[in-house]
Order: C-alpha cells, then structure tokens, then sequence
C-alpha cells in the first residue's frame, strides 16, 4: 500500500460532500437495520414469552386441582383436572444474533400449544402475520444492509475511481510518480473502501454487544463471512474499474453485476429447486387432516367398541371422568395415522430443496452470506423444521403419559404429571446440524481474491 496516495485520497474523500453523505447514509441505514431487527426481535419475544407464561399458568393451576383431588380436599368432579385438558407450551425462541438475521422468523409460527386433545396438524397456534408489503420485500435487519445495500455503497464509492480523474487529467500527473496503473486504482479504493468497511464493522460489533448470551464462534464466524463478503464485492469492483475507460460505462456493468448476483441467481436457484423437488401441497396437507379428523369423528363409537373388545379390563374406571375422552384419544391416533405419510413427504420434500440450495448458494456469494447468517440465528427453515419436531416429539411424550388413564378412564397421578419433561428439556435434546462457515468463507475469499488479481489495466488512449 502507497502510503501517500492512501493519504492523499482521503484528503479529497473529506472534501468532497458527495461522499460524506454517502458514508452517513450508510451509518444511519447500518445501525437502523440493528434498531429494526432489536424492535422485531423485543416484540416477538414478548409475545413468546406471554404465551409461555399463559399456558404455565394453566397448568400450575391444573396441576394444583389434581393435588387437592388427589389428597381428598376437594370432591372429584367430571370438569377438573382432566387428563385431556393437559396443554403446555411449545416456543421458539431465535438465537442470540436472531436481531440481525429475522430470516423466517417473522413467517414461520413459533409458538405451539402441546395437548393430547391435539394432533401434529392442529397443535400450531394460528399466526398473527404482519403487513403483507413487509412480508413481500422483507423486514430491515442488518443481513439486508450487508447483502442488498453493502454492495451498491461500494459501487457508488468506487465506479469512478478513475474516469473522473482522466477526465479532469489528474489521471496523467498521477502516473507521472513512480506508481503503476494498478496500484493507483487498489489504494484509492482502499482508501475510500476503508471507509465505509469501518462503518460496517462498528455496526456489526455494537449488533453483536448487544446480543444476550452471544458465544465468541458465533461473533467471530458473523465478523468472518461479513469480511469475506466485503472482499468479494471490492474485488469485482476492482476487476471491473480497472478494465473501464469510462465511469458510466463501468458503473452500468457493476449495477448488471449486482442485479446478478443479488436478485437474479437467487431467483432461479429457488425456480430450479422448487421444479425439481416440488413439495406437496401446505393446503392438500391441511385438507388431508381436516377429513382424516372428519372421518374418525365420525367412526369414534366404532373406535371404542373395537377398543373394549380387546381391552375388556378397561371397561370398568372413574365415573368422574367422562368416557368420551378415550374416543376422543382413539380418533387423534387414527388421525395421527393417516396424515403421516403426507406429512413425512412433506418434510422430505423440504429437506431435499434445503440441499438443493445449499449447492446452489455457491452461484452466488450473496445467498451465501444470507444462508450463513440466518442458518447461525436459528431463523432459518430447517431450525424450524426441528422445531416442529421437537414439539411432535414432545406431543408423544405426554401421550405417552396420559395414555393408560384416559384409555381406563382414569385420572392421572400427581407424580406421573410431574414426570412430563418441559419443552426446552426436549428441544435440548434435539439433534441438531453442526453450522460451519468455513466452507462459505473460504470460497468467498478465495473468489475474491481471485477478482484482485486479475485485472489487466486497458490503456486508455488520451493517458
């Protein structure tokens, strides 16, 4: 680095309004994208943990009914403390950088009542979806600064690095020192890049000192694929300025670059996939469920006949609790049964585009940044998918429980309710994919790299 064209460029950035508007555009959009996704973030947590301490409530209160049942304090009645009427909370709650990435979060339910009296179709809580123009063009969070707004400031920084010096004639006196084409064009990008990198960086560093419970990998990793991104795009700007006689026309070729790479590809990859592994139906699911409950209604009386006759131990239980919630159990499992084969394809179908794309991210460094960072929120759609799973995992559990009582018409006990793990013990338990940037990155970097190293300056005639 040119220690002096360094200087001397900075110099002029600091007199010229243009860019200093351009850098406090970028500072304010920057720490906007944090105060967007901390808003987002703080109000959905709230609402979560509403929820949570509803449904808690609920069952403390249950809980406390089947105690004084089961003590002899207060008479046994048809309406308290019935196993059925069990109903916990299932919730999700992002990852500790989930204020930078939304990701799905703001799509996706995150919340599920868990209750024998329902099933894998019927236990999501319906979802209060905010404006449909937000949910079209996205929420402001700092993954959509880096990877929309990010590569056009530097563009707009950058794509005249030297078309307005050859047409002033600067560009010739430059060369005058003992300086080379190349290494004129990379420090004055340094020097104005430098800039606006430092912005990024302090936006980043506050949005992560403000994450709860944050690891080291995770702030590390953010600070890594965010480097590496910002190479790649001072790269191709590089390469393309460099091979350019002509501010507007290079500036033409780089906006044509980053509607590529930023819009483009990303579209296609999602048409490609979505061609190639067409997931059923999210309505014909619902459907399937809706007449799979239907006709197990319909047949409850048919369900406990056949019930009894195989299990004539049972016939016999607690006349305070009503008989028709072992029906009722009996058509859920039929349910269950006949809508998992739709819902496995389902999942199945999900898992193949997710590595589909995973591929098809590597066309574009901007899907890799935006996978990455949402993938290390946990906003992304497979931590969803084992969201799901967890709460479907956690729905057997209890039915595991309550089985045998309902099945007898029998209460549950005390000790068998307490004996029923908390969601967060299971969504613990879930196995969950190992996230690595090390692969994104280094491709990043490399292509980047790659860009630096290949210009080859065109001389223009009149230097």
């Amino acid at each position: 680095m040119n220690t002096a064209l360094f200087s001397y460029e900075l110099l002029r950035m600091r007199r010229s309004l243009a860019t200093k508007l351009l850098l406090f555009f970028a500072l304010f959009v920057g720490f906007y994208s944090i105060y967007s996704g901390v808003t987002w973030q703080a109000i959905n947590n709230a609402a979560l943990i509403e929820y949570e301490e509803q449904l808690k409530e609920r069952a403390d209160k249950w809980r406390a009914d089947l105690v004084s049942i089961e003590s002899g304090q207060s008479e046994s009645s048809p309406y308290t403390a019935r196993p059925m009427d069990i109903q916990l909370p299932a919730v999700h709650k992002a990852g500790s950088i989930s204020h930078l990435a939304i990701g799905m979060s703001e799509i996706l339910p995150a919340r599920i009542l868990v209750s024998p009296r329902r099933n894998e179709m019927s236990m999501v809580e319906p979802y209060e979806y905010d404006n449909p123009m937000t949910l079209l063009f996205g929420r402001m969070d700092f993954v959509f600064f880096i990877t929309i707004m990010m590569p056009l400031l530097l563009i707009a920084l950058n794509f005249d690095v030297i078309a307005s010096d050859r047409a002033r004639g600067l560009y010739k006196m430059l060369l005058s020192n003992p300086l080379t084409e190349t290494s004129v064009i990379l420090n004055r990008m340094l020097a104005r890049s430098s800039s606006l990198f430092a912005i990024i960086l302090v936006t980043l560093i506050y949005g992560l000192a403000i994450a709860e419970n944050i690891s080291i990998s995770i702030a590390v990793s953010c600070i890594l694929i965010v480097g590496a991104y910002f190479v790649f795009w001072f790269g191709l700007i590089f390469m393309q300025v460099s091979r350019s006689q002509r501010g507007v026309s290079g500036l033409s070729k780089l906006v044509s670059l980053w509607l590529l790479f930023v819009l483009v590809i990303p579209a296609v990859s999602n048409s490609v996939t979505t061609y190639l592994f067409p997931q059923p139906s999210k309505l014909e699911l619902l459907s399937d469920a809706r007449f799979a409950t239907s006709e197990a209604t319909k047949k409850t009386a048919e369900l406990t006949q056949n019930f009894l006759e195989d299990h004539p131990e049972l016939t016999i239980g607690d006349d305070q609790v009503p008989g028709y919630y072992r029906a009722l159990f009996l058509s859920n499992s039929v349910v269950q049964e006949n809508i998992q084969p739709i819902s496995t394809e389902f999942a199945n179908s999900m898992n193949d585009r997710e590595d589909m794309l995973d591929l098809l991210q590597y066309l574009s460094p901007t899907t890799i940044i935006q996978r990455s960072l949402v993938a290390l929120a946990q906003t992304d759609s497979r931590t969803h998918a084992l969201f799901i799973q967890a709460a479907s995992q956690h729905l057997m559990l209890i039915n595991e429980v309550v089985e045998a009582p309902v099945l007898s018409s029998n209460r549950i006990t005390v000790s068998a309710f307490d004996q029923i793990p908390l969601f967060d013990e299971v969504w613990m338990a879930t196995e969950k994919p190992d996230i690595s940037i090390i692969g994104p990155v280094v491709f990043i970097l490399f292509f980047g790299l790659v860009l630096l190293g290949s210009p080859r300056i065109r001389q223009a005639p009149n230097v």
